[in-house]
C-alpha cells in the first residue's frame, strides 16, 4: 500500500538531524495554543502536587531532583490532544523512520526556582545496546520532541546537548555527572519552541535558578515497539479510549492499536 508524507523538514535538515541527533524549531507553539497548553499544565502540576512534593512544610526536600515529571498527559486533558498528529513533530518522525510510526508516550517535566536544585545529569532515553553487539543487531530509534511552554535561559535552566552522540554503541553517558562535557552545545530558546531529539542523544538540563521552566515531551517510535513503560499504565478511565472509539485509523496506528503484526 502506497503512503505518501509531506514532512515538514527539508532534506538538509534530516541530514542535520541524523549527523547531531537533533533539530530545532524555534516558536514553534504561540500565541492561544501556547496558553492552551501551559493552562492544562499548571492544572495537572496543581492535582498531582501532592504526589511529587513534601506535604508538610517540616520535611527535608530531597538534596537534588528533577522537579515534577507527569505521565499520560493524553488521558488526563483534551487540551494535548491535538499534539497527537501535530505535522510539525509527526512528520518529521515519519520522515526519520519511515511512516509507520507511534506515540511512544507524551509526559511533561516541570522545574522550579527557589527549591533543591533541579538539573538532571547527562542522559538518553532509549538505551538498548548489547555489548558486544550481536552479528544482526537492530539498532533502536526513537525521536523525542522536547517542547519549551517557557523561555529557555541561565535563569529557567538551559539544555545541553553533545552533537553526534546518539552514534556511540560504545559506551553510555557516566552514572549522575551534571557536569560539562567536552563538544557539549548549550541551547537557549524562546518560549514555545521544540528541540527534535534522537532518543539516544546525551543531554542535560541545567538548574532552574528563577520561576519555573514547563517542558512536554512527546516521543514517537516505529508501530513495532512497545509503549513506553515509564510512569506506570495509564488510567483506567483514561481520554485515549475515547480518541480511539471515535478517531480513524491514524489515530489508532499513533496510539498503538494497528500498524504492527
Amino acid at each position: 500500500m502506497k503512503r505518501e508524507v509531506s514532512v515538514h523538514a527539508t532534506p538538509e535538515e534530516l541530514l542535520k538531524l541524523d549527523q547531531d541527533g537533533f533539530l530545532v524549531r524555534e516558536n514553534a507553539i504561540q500565541g492561544q495554543w501556547l496558553d492552551s497548553l501551559r493552562s492544562a499544565l499548571d492544572r495537572l502540576t496543581e492535582a498531582e502536587w501532592h504526589e511529587h512534593r513534601p506535604s508538610d512544610s517540616d520535611e527535608e526536600l530531597p538534596d537534588r531532583s528533577w522537579g515534577i515529571v507527569l505521565r499520560h498527559l493524553l488521558d488526563k486533558d483534551t487540551a494535548f490532544h491535538d499534539l497527537l498528529t501535530w505535522p510539525t513533530a509527526l512528520s518529521v518522525a515519519r520522515g526519520m523512520m519511515g511512516p509507520l510510526v507511534r506515540l511512544r508516550g507524551l509526559s511533561a517535566r516541570v522545574s522550579f526556582g527557589g527549591a533543591e536544585p533541579q538539573d538532571t545529569p547527562w542522559h538518553q532515553h532509549l538505551r538498548v545496546i548489547s555489548k558486544p553487539l550481536p552479528r544482526w543487531f537492530s539498532r533502536p530509534h526513537a525521536i523525542d520532541c522536547l517542547i519549551y511552554l517557557d523561555e529557555v535561559n541561565e535563569e529557567t535552566g538551559t539544555l545541553s546537548v553533545i552533537p553526534g552522540s546518539h552514534h556511540w554503541l560504545d559506551r553510555e553517558p557516566p552514572h549522575l555527572k551534571h557536569e560539562s562535557m567536552p563538544g557539549e552545545q548549550t541551547l537557549n530558546l524562546p518560549a514555545g519552541s521544540m528541540v527534535i531529539i534522537h532518543s539516544n542523544l546525551w543531554h542535560r538540563a541545567l538548574d532552574t535558578q528563577a520561576g519555573k521552566r514547563r517542558m512536554l515531551i512527546l516521543a514517537y517510535t516505529p508501530c513495532w515497539l512497545r509503549e513506553s513503560p515509564h510512569g506506570g499504565p495509564p488510567p483506567e478511565d483514561g481520554l485515549t479510549s475515547e480518541l480511539l472509539a471515535t478517531g480513524d485509523q491514524e489515530i489508532r496506528e499513533l496510539l498503538g492499536v494497528t500498524g504492527f503484526t
